[in-house]
């Protein structure tokens, strides 16, 4: 699974209590289980172009190549099919690796999560946890 940026996984890190988001993400890996978040963007963060997610050239153009232009299409385009991971969707793409989908499925999540207000982080991290199944005690 891609790392998150240092800043991101400090900032997240204070949210969490009795488990890291390094910590999460293992276990999640070693457990070979989908790893669960939600998106709530506004209609402005939406209009966005992919370019705000700071990817990697690959993932970039493969966005670009697939017509996921911005935040929207490509929330619309990996959360279509109730029956398939967003993370499968993606890998429809071509020339899309596991290791680019999980690189755009990382990067959305701290772009979410970064783009929150402070007051509602602490909430987020703790519906990861919750939709993740983790116990933190």
């Amino acid at each position: 699974m891609i790392e998150l940026n240092e800043n991101v996984t400090r900032e997240m890190n204070k949210y969490l209590v009795g488990i890291t988001i390094e910590e999460i993400f293992d276990l999640l890996e070693k457990n070979k289980r989908v790893f669960h978040y939600q998106v709530h963007f506004t209609r402005e963060q939406l209009k966005q172009d992919v370019e705000v997610l700071d990817l990697t050239a690959r993932a970039f153009h493969c966005l670009k190549r697939a017509g996921l232009n911005n935040l929207e299409k490509l929330v619309d385009g990996i959360y279509t099919k109730d029956d398939e991971t967003s993370k499968k969707q993606l890998r429809k793409i071509r020339n899309l690796g596991i290791n680019t989908a999980d690189e755009v499925m990382i990067k959305l999540m701290s772009y979410q999560f970064m783009s929150l207000p402070d007051s509602r982080k602490k909430a987020y991290m703790d519906k990861i946890l919750e939709l993740n199944f983790v116990k933190t005690d």
